[in-house]
């Protein structure tokens, strides 16, 4: 997760983004049960108090070269 983070923070930085104007959000976990409480957890300390977006998180059964989280999100310029 924390590499997941700081890879969308890379990519948001070369735009001309910023990660804290993150609008939306959506986490996908494939070990949802083992892994969503860690995540979370590494997600709200990588924002400011307050200042969470909105994000569902989704268990799936498998993603791109069997990656554990994959998250797309939204950022207002």
């Amino acid at each position: 997760m924390r590499q997941v983070i700081a890879n969308l923070r890379m990519v948001l930085a070369g735009c001309g983004a910023e990660w804290e104007r993150t609008v939306f959000a959506r986490a996908y976990l494939t070990k949802f049960e083992r892994d969503y409480a860690a995540m979370n957890a590494i997600w709200e300390a990588s924002f400011p108090p307050g200042g969470l977006p909105g994000r569902p998180c989704v268990g799936v059964t498998g993603l791109a070269v069997e990656a554990l989280v994959e998250i797309d999100l939204a950022v207002a310029f």
